[in-house]
């Protein structure tokens, strides 16, 4: 299983990393986190030139979906309250095709 680690960052917000996530997966692993968890847009992609950053909301929670070089895949609490949202798409990003990379997702993974 791919490590997951959750940590914050030093503005404290709730973050976890994702290893081995390649830049080339970032567009369709965030893709399958906004169908599951029926995210809406609050930014627009922000490249740059080792990293993505994009921003999206469910209700009155907000997270950040990153990549960057160092990291790889990053999901970011922009507030207190998405603190339950980052470790809710933790979960389900364990068990699935990028948590496992043996392609043995859990019930309900996108593959």
């Amino acid at each position: 299983m791919v490590g997951i680690r959750f940590w914050r960052d030093a503005s404290q917000q709730l973050t976890f990393d994702m290893d081995h996530v390649p830049a080339a997966d970032y567009p369709t692993i965030c893709h399958a986190v906004v169908t599951v968890f029926a995210l809406i847009q609050e930014t627009p992609l922000v490249v740059g030139l080792d990293q993505m950053s994009w921003e999206w909301r469910r209700g009155e929670q907000v997270i950040s979906l990153d990549w960057d070089i160092w990291m790889e895949f990053i999901v970011v609490a922009k507030t207190v309250g998405s603190e339950s949202l980052v470790h809710d798409v933790a979960t389900w990003l364990g068990g699935s095709q990028w948590g496992n990379p043996n392609g043995l997702a859990l019930p309900g993974a996108v593959n």
